[in-house]
């Protein structure tokens, strides 16, 4: 046996038996894994959710963006990518849709996004995406598949929403004792009360630790941006503790699944 190899195993008997540090994300939930590779778009994997996270699929860049800003709506309990829809009259031979993303809010709704370019809904030499959904959506309805369709394009996508987004879901992990001095540091200024990241990261005494956990406060929903803009350390946040899910606050509005419309398939 080689001085190199005792040596390693000699490591790894001194392994603890639990592991401890770095815990990798929940896997994708998608019902099918995006190709590896594309040679027309991007295809991506990112983490999002709340502590260790949850691996999520994508298959083009406006999938990855949307995702994030799905990400840190208010109300949304549980993503899923890559969820395959099966329709038609003719139970042998099912039709079929992949909704790129399904969210189910606190509430117990549920709402599928397809994500498409805006360039790309009505081209088309056949039936274009937009009569394509029509006919999706309303099986979806029929069936109770979900509570709500709808489309997201590039347009849909918010600069500064984003930017927060995806600043929100780079600082989700846990570090218990920076997040009790954040939430010590908030509550101590009264409901409806702001100071900036700056003044409060100053006060909590953590540096960078308390920064990101007054950053996970705003994904939480116990604090609130005073107004639509880029998180920063000039950013003033309130205390939001009892407005949890009010709707249309300037930073984040929360997803509400609207009535079904009467639709015809044909």
């Amino acid at each position: 046996m080689s001085n190199h190899f005792r040596d390693l195993c000699h490591h790894l008997d001194a392994l603890p038996d639990e592991p401890s540090g770095i815990i990798l994300a929940t896997p994708s939930q998608a019902v099918r894994d995006v190709p590896a590779a594309s040679s027309a778009h991007c295809t991506a994997h990112s983490v999002l959710g709340d502590g260790d996270g949850v691996r999520m699929q994508h298959e083009s860049h406006l999938e990855i963006d949307s995702s994030y800003v799905l990400n840190s709506v208010r109300n949304v309990a549980n993503m899923q990518e890559q969820v395959i829809f099966h329709f038609g009259w003719d139970r042998k031979k099912l039709k079929k849709h992949i909704f790129d993303v399904v969210v189910t809010l606190i509430s117990g709704e549920r709402i599928a996004f397809a994500v498409k370019p805006e360039v790309r809904l009505y081209s088309s030499n056949k039936q274009s995406f937009v009569e394509h959904m029509q006919v999706v959506t309303w099986w979806a309805y029929e069936t109770n598949f979900v509570d709500e369709v709808r489309i997201l394009t590039e347009v849909d996508l918010d600069p500064i929403t984003l930017y927060n987004a995806k600043v929100m879901a780079a600082v989700r992990a846990v570090d218990i004792d920076a997040d009790n001095a954040a939430q010590h540091a908030l509550r101590s200024l009264p409901v409806g009360g702001g100071s900036s990241l700056r003044e409060l990261t100053s006060a909590i005494g953590l540096g960078a630790r308390g920064y990101r956990a007054l950053i996970r406060l705003l994904r939480t929903g116990e604090a609130r941006l005073q107004a639509k803009e880029r998180i920063s350390p000039d950013a003033v946040i309130v205390n939001a503790r009892d407005e949890k899910l009010i709707p249309n606050l300037p930073d984040r509005p929360v997803l509400v699944a609207e009535p079904q419309p009467a639709l015809t398939v044909v």
